[in-house]
């Protein structure tokens, strides 16, 4: 009885998840804030970067906040329900909020209410990490920042991070609980996959920086030009 509540527990939250990460803070903001759908507009991507370009600096936090919370929630929630409601052990807690995890990224790389054509996960993927390893993710988050002020572009930052986070769960994860590096390589896939038009283009030397980086920047030089004077 107790395995039979345990599969369906699973069942119920993959499919809850999935059906959150259709919630695309992108597509929302951009209809009801500016009455345009992002999907129409930039790279047409319903996501943090497209909606910086396309609607400046605030929306695009604000699109970060919505698609990370989503993926906090989702695995908080996972874990918490399965180890202080059921009464599940960490080892099946973890595992199952690291599988509701990769269940709101699908929802939102894969949303069925969008045809199937979501964002790329970045900012899901990050609220997932941060609520299972919060430390190693703030971490390796403010070093991808510093990364992001050097290459001005956004997939490289993404791409960098995913690797990254996947080689620290299979060194964490690898021997004890495989299945959980198992899934953080899935998150690294899914990201490589979703930025493969970004990959083409950072090959071809042809990858736009984001403009706002390079405006801080100037900013920044400018500000140290006139201390020093």
């Amino acid at each position: 009885m107790k395995n039979a509540i345990f599969y369906l527990s699973i069942f119920v939250l993959m499919a809850v998840c999935y059906i959150i990460g259709n919630i695309s803070g992108a597509v929302i903001l951009s209809v009801k804030i500016k009455k345009e759908d992002i999907r129409l507009l930039g790279s047409r991507n319903p996501g943090t970067t497209n909606m910086t370009r396309v609607f400046g600096l605030k929306l695009g936090i604000l699109t970060f906040f919505i698609d990370s919370a989503k993926g906090f929630i989702c695995a908080f929630i996972g874990q918490y329900i399965l180890s202080n409601v059921l009464n599940y052990s960490y080892e099946n807690s973890i595992f199952v909020a690291y599988l509701a995890g990769l269940c709101v990224i699908l929802g939102h790389n894969y949303p069925i209410v969008y045809k199937f054509r979501g964002g790329k996960g970045f900012a899901t993927t990050i609220g997932v990490l941060i609520a299972l390893q919060p430390i190693p993710t703030v971490v390796f988050g403010l070093a991808g920042i510093l990364l992001l002020l050097i290459v001005e572009r956004m997939s490289v930052f993404a791409l960098v991070f995913f690797l990254v986070e996947a080689i620290y769960h299979q060194i964490s994860f690898g021997n004890y609980n495989p299945p959980i590096s198992l899934i953080a390589w899935s998150y690294f896939i899914l990201g490589v996959i979703a930025h493969l038009p970004n990959i083409k283009r950072l090959v071809q030397k042809s990858e736009e920086p984001l403009s706002f980086i390079r405006d801080l920047k100037r900013k920044i030089k400018n500000s140290l030009l006139n201390t020093e004077k």
